[in-house]
């Protein structure tokens, strides 16, 4: 056995799954390490055949409850990030940045990295993918730049730079991928059937079913289906639900004029202010142009003590909104 094939295996002891969001069906589907190589070898070009080669890398995230990725792997001295996006994110670039500092971190503390050192500490190189199937229309390829975000100065990459290349994997776009990894051309006609069908008049629940029944038939992801339908299609029914969920809210911020960030400031003064038992009538001029009140806010801390800042200001916006999902 290889140096680096046992040093993989001895990660994957370290390493847990991130139990805390749900698994999403583009990752249930590459779950496997066989089509996960498939994958990559389409991807970069390449022909690897030792599976036994590749490690999957996902950090133990309870400290990062609020950031998760797809998949991420050690292979052929790589350190590759898979994301999977039904909706375009031009801060996946920022995202990136942030998984591949904590996968580093993680990466020299197994390999006992000396970073003093005098001498080079050789790590992976990394490889950045967002794989997109959402409705806006994209091009089949382009380059997302962290640079971009570097607002106040522009023109300026400055001393950070993160690349993420975007591949729009709708059914029928990037049809040379798609020919040279079969699960992710099988995974996109799947996609590409429920909307089909949705679009026909069906329920998003009749719709999922059918898209099922029609791939199992032509034989498309048929293995992986049929045992797994019931999990399938509550996984897609959620994800769709959660897609149309961030649009309403997304949509009900801009209208408000919401600014998430103030918001936040918001609620992470009053949850201080609360702790050391301060009163909170001083902030009523802090208060005075803010989307919420100092009660709500306070109420919605009060109720929750659990959650953080994030959480409390979905929960609240989720309330204000008022909006049904409609799928």
């Amino acid at each position: 056995m290889s140096k680096q094939n046992t040093l993989q295996k001895n990660e994957t002891s370290k390493l847990h799954v991130n139990l805390n969001h749900k698994d999403s069906l583009f990752r249930m589907i590459f779950n496997d390490k066989k089509d996960l190589l498939e994958l990559y070898n389409a991807i970069n070009g390449t022909a690897h055949t030792h599976i036994e080669d590749l490690t999957l890398f996902t950090l133990e995230d309870a400290i990062y409850i609020s950031y998760k990725n797809d998949i991420s792997f050690l292979f052929d001295e790589s350190l590759s990030l898979y994301e999977h996006q039904s909706t375009l994110n031009p801060n996946m670039p920022l995202r990136g940045f942030i998984y591949f500092a904590r996968n580093y971190e993680a990466y020299i503390k197994l390999r006992h990295l000396d970073i003093h050192s005098s001498v080079l500490q050789k790590i992976p190189l990394p490889r950045y993918i967002v794989f997109y199937n959402g409705t806006t229309d994209t091009p089949e390829r382009r380059t997302l730049y962290l640079s971009d975000a570097f607002s106040a100065h522009p023109g300026q990459k400055g001393c950070l730079q993160c690349e993420a290349t975007l591949l729009n994997i709708n059914y029928g776009k990037n049809q040379a991928l798609m020919k040279h990894c079969r699960k992710l051309g099988e995974y996109a006609f799947f996609i590409h059937s429920i909307r089909s069908h949705t679009a026909h008049g069906k329920s998003l629940e009749n719709a999922v079913s059918a898209a099922v029944d029609e791939c199992i038939q032509k034989h498309i992801l048929e293995d992986f289906l049929v045992k797994h339908r019931a999990e399938v299609e509550n996984m897609v029914l959620s994800s769709f639900d959660q897609e149309n969920h961030d649009r309403i809210l997304k949509e009900y911020y801009e209208q408000k004029g919401i600014e998430k960030g103030k918001i936040l400031t918001e609620i992470q003064l009053i949850q201080r202010m609360i702790s050391k038992n301060l009163p909170l009538d001083t902030l009523s001029q802090f208060f005075e142009e803010s989307a919420l009140n100092t009660s709500q806010i306070t109420e919605a801390i009060q109720q929750h003590p659990e959650m953080d800042e994030s959480q409390i200001y979905a929960l609240l916006y989720e309330s204000l909104s008022g909006e049904e999902k409609d799928i």
